[in-house]
């Protein structure tokens, strides 16, 4: 048994909901269409195309009388001028809560730069691959700290780090030191644009600026 979804609309084009239709063959091969959960009334008539959106408050994209223009083959409003200034007075834009949607926007930003970082990791001198995101750089310190507080405790020290994905070594002091100033180079552009995102973020007035700042870490590799 096969089915299909369709719009239902009145004689006037007027849209008035989306059904499921079952598809069934009788004998002679004809196909049969049943609208399940809903009766057709007079004039009414099902359309084949995607249901129209509807508006859900003033300013909200939609239609608040949907109706089927067949000329152009799509959905149009239905309502008139005064219908929908009326419409729209019962049903106001819900209130903005900009420190909300600026935390909200701001936390997106810090999620890019955590996840751009851990797409691309560093290629050093050596060959190697190292991470460079916040939770790499914040180990290679406590590493560091701890190996500098064994030594002045005179106990036995090893400096150790990783590539990425795989097991630690032992560093000379020159190299984990080159390469931590390495990793904080690389790292400090994004972290300037992560700055100068969330300086607009919190400088939006609306809630359309803050649609309209753009987030992008490749644009600063791109940039470099």
């Amino acid at each position: 048994m096969n089915y299909k979804h369709c719009c239902v609309v009145g004689a006037d084009g007027a849209y008035k909901t989306f059904v499921l239709v079952l598809l069934e063959q009788d004998e002679d091969g004809e196909t049969t269409e049943t609208v399940q959960g809903y009766k057709l009334a007079e004039g009414e008539r099902l359309l084949d195309v995607l249901p129209p959106i509807i508006k859900v408050h003033a300013g909200s994209p939609g239609f608040v009388c949907p109706c089927w223009d067949e000329d152009a083959e799509t959905w149009v409003e239905g309502a008139t001028a005064e219908e929908l200034s009326a419409w729209e007075a019962e049903h106001p834009a819900p209130v903005v809560d900009l420190d909300t949607l600026r935390e909200a926007k701001q936390a997106a930003n810090k999620k890019a730069l955590a996840d751009w970082l851990a797409a691309h990791p560093l290629t050093w001198t050596d060959g190697n691959v190292y991470g460079t995101t916040k939770e790499d750089q914040d180990e290679m310190a406590l590493n560091y700290m701890q190996y500098q507080l064994a030594v002045s405790a005179n106990q036995p020290a090893v400096l150790e780090w990783h590539t990425q994905k795989k097991r630690c070594y032992t560093f000379s002091v020159e190299d984990f030191t080159a390469l931590s100033l390495a990793i904080a180079a690389y790292v400090y552009p994004y972290l300037r644009y992560q700055e100068a995102v969330k300086e607009a973020i919190y400088m939006a007035q609306s809630k359309e600026e803050l649609d309209a700042i753009e987030i992008d870490y490749g644009s600063v590799g791109a940039a470099a």
